[in-house]
Formats: structure tokens, sequence, C-alpha cells
């Protein structure tokens, strides 16, 4: 079992999903229940309404949303801007780094250094543009490394600001306890850098380890309560999510990424994991999280 709960930074996972400031382009519809990211976001003008945990949310021009991944659903009025950022921030287990006290409407006015963030953080993505749609936002971009190394840099910049303003409304990171064995990271590294298109080969992961493929599986069953091909499966998962909702790649295409050889296997395969087929994913922009 895990033995310590000291805070190692080198095992937080970041991902920096968007930032925008537009019109929302679905309104006066409420979605389906859609799976999303940790996000937040100001009601600039419009009307909202999030339906996440049992709870209905209203949110009036002059609101700004603080989202928890997870379920909802949610409803928009026509002519409704947001100003928004999404991301994730991970454990090596895969748990949220904020997994209580999200899902809160508060007055923009209590969030004034926040908003400030995040229009600073804003400008540092996309320069001198007034508004910038999710989709766009979201849509991945090939980059220089300078162009990389500034925007990694805005987000982080606009990332301390909103932990120290989660901190002042008391909310705390969830503490996660370090793996009793240190090879651990190493084995969630390996598998989260296998090739989405390969099988796992869990004794190619162990290779260097000094362990076999089944004490392997043992040891990630004991801390973490996962597998080598659960973890893998579900990186998949949240490729299969980004592709349908940011590329209009054909459904083929994305199956032979995820090393699926036909289209038909994907479909079903994603059915499984995400309750609904793929061109009904893509069609609702189920991602699109405001």
């Amino acid at each position: 079992m895990p033995t310590s709960s000291s805070f190692d930074p080198a095992t937080l996972r970041c991902e920096w999903l968007w930032v925008y400031d537009a019109l929302v382009p679905v309104t006066d519809i409420w979605s389906k229940e859609i799976l999303v990211p940790a996000s937040l976001f100001f009601v600039i003008k419009g009307r909202g309404k999030i339906k996440a945990e049992g709870l209905t949310f209203d949110l009036p021009p002059g609101t700004a949303f603080l989202a928890a991944p997870g379920q909802r659903r949610q409803w928009f009025a026509e002519g409704t801007q947001l100003l928004s950022v999404g991301y994730r921030a991970t454990w090596p287990d895969g748990a949220p780094l904020f997994s209580k006290g999200l899902n809160t409407a508060l007055k923009t006015t209590k969030l004034a250094s926040l908003e400030t963030a995040v229009r600073k953080l804003f400008r540092g993505v996309h320069g001198t543009r007034r508004a910038v749609t999710w989709r766009e936002a979201s849509s991945p971009n090939a980059l220089s490394l300078r162009d990389w190394s500034q925007r990694e840099a805005a987000f982080r910049t606009w990332f301390a600001e909103y932990i120290s303003t989660l901190a002042h409304l008391g909310i705390q990171p969830t503490p996660r306890l370090r793996p009793s064995d240190e090879r651990i990271n190493e084995i969630l590294r390996r598998i989260d850098a296998w090739p989405l298109a390969k099988p796992m080969l869990v004794n190619e992961v162990a290779s260097g380890l000094h362990i076999g493929a089944r004490r392997l599986e043992q040891l990630l069953a004991a801390e973490l309560g996962i597998t080598p091909h659960s973890r893998l499966n579900k990186r998949r998962v949240e490729a299969a999510r980004n592709l349908l909702s940011t590329t209009t790649k054909p459904l083929k295409e994305i199956a032979h990424e995820l090393g699926m050889r036909h289209a038909s296997h994907f479909t079903k395969w994603f059915r499984q994991h995400a309750g609904l087929a793929p061109s009904a994913y893509r069609q609702g922009d189920a991602t699109e999280a405001a």
C-alpha cells in the first residue's frame, strides 16, 4: 500500500485543452449527458444552465462556473457568450487533481483576479484576436518550439492563479499517497507512452524493471486498482473522443489510429465505453463543455 502523502509534482499530469471567448454554437436545447473535463467559464452575456451531481445551476450574465470533470447536462440561451478555459490535471492513477468543491457558481465580481488571468491567458495564446470559438481553441495545431513554450508558460501562469483562487475558496487538491513501490511511476510512464495502435505487451513494459509481467500486473492492481490494459484502454477512449470532436477524420481512419481494423469494430467499442455511437458523439459536439 502507499506509504506517504507528500506531494511529488513530477507525478502530476497536466493537459491544456482550450481557452476561448465566443458565442455558444448550440443553444436553446438541453444536451445529452456528456463527459467533460475540468473547466472554468464566465457568462459574458446570455444565460446558461448546468445539471451536475444532482443539482441545477442557473447562470445569468456576470456569473462564473467552476466545473468539475465528470458527467453533466447543459443548456445555453441563444446569443450566450462565454469566456472559458478547459484543462485536465490528474495524478498517476488517473484521479483528478481536484475531486471535491468544484461544480459551483459564483458572481464574477468574486473572481475578478481570476477573470483577469483568463483574459491574459487568452491574449497569450491567441494574440490580438477578439473572438475564438471552442472548436478553434481545442483543435490541435502545429506549433514551433518557441510558440509551444510561450503557450505552456501562459497556461501555467493562469493555473497558478486558478489554484490560488480555489484555495481561497477552501477547495484543495485531493491528496494522493506515494506508492510503496517506486517502480509504479515508471510503469505508468511506459504505459502512457505505449503506441495506441499497438496491442499491449506487458512483458515489454516490464523489461528492465527486474520484474515479470505477472508481478507488474499485481503491483498495479494492489497500488492503483487498475491493469495495464485498462490504463491503455482509457487513453484510447480519451483519444477517440478528442479525434471525434476536433477532427473530421473518417471512422475507419480513427479506428486504425487506435489499433482496430474496421470502423464497425471501433463503433461497437466506442459505444460500449461512451454510451453512444461515434457519429452521435461527433454530431452532438459532446465534448464542447464550455
